[in-house]
């Protein structure tokens, strides 16, 4: 029986979230955080990969892949792979439902938990102020699934996933 390469190249959505353990950390400063989203960016075009959402704190990187399963495994060992010494990496597929986006608002509000800004779109080192319409998305960003979970596709889109994000 041969073996079905059609599920490998199929589009999926998939969740990878790295995180260090204690009060270690994963990218210390700035500067480590735009390299890291210097190389997200590089790793989607390469790759050919859609990032749904993004976010990069100290201690944790979360980011959410549109593509093919291996490209996406590739992205993600790059991103991921010698960088986390002392944490845990985990990746989970998903369904273009709800669970999406919580998973998005748990990304961009991540920085606002940890302190780090009041609002999500003060945070540089995320997609939030492109989902959220305050700037244009870039080439390998696209926000369009969950946008397409909160309504026609109108242009109101950022609208309704800011609205979500504040909860009203």
């Amino acid at each position: 029986m041969a073996l079905s390469l059609e599920t490998a190249h199929d589009a999926q959505l998939r969740h990878v979230v790295a995180r260090t353990r204690g009060r270690r950390v994963l990218f210390a400063d700035a500067t480590a955080r735009t390299i890291a989203a210097k190389r997200l960016a590089d790793a989607c075009s390469r790759h050919r990969l859609a990032c749904v959402v993004w976010s990069i704190t100290d201690r944790c990187l979360h980011f959410v892949f549109r593509g093919s399963a291996p490209s996406i495994a590739l992205a993600s060992d790059e991103l991921v792979g010698a960088r986390l010494r002392h944490g845990v990496c985990m990746t989970a597929t998903l369904k273009a439902d709800v669970y999406l986006l919580e998973l998005a608002r748990h990304a961009l509000e991540s920085p606002v938990r940890a302190g780090l800004v009041r609002r999500a779109i003060d945070w540089p080192h995320s997609s939030a102020r492109e989902s959220l319409g305050f700037a244009a998305p870039s080439p390998w960003l696209d926000p369009s699934p969950l946008y397409d979970l909160l309504g026609p596709r109108d242009g109101m889109g950022p609208t309704r996933f800011r609205r979500f994000l504040d909860g009203t």
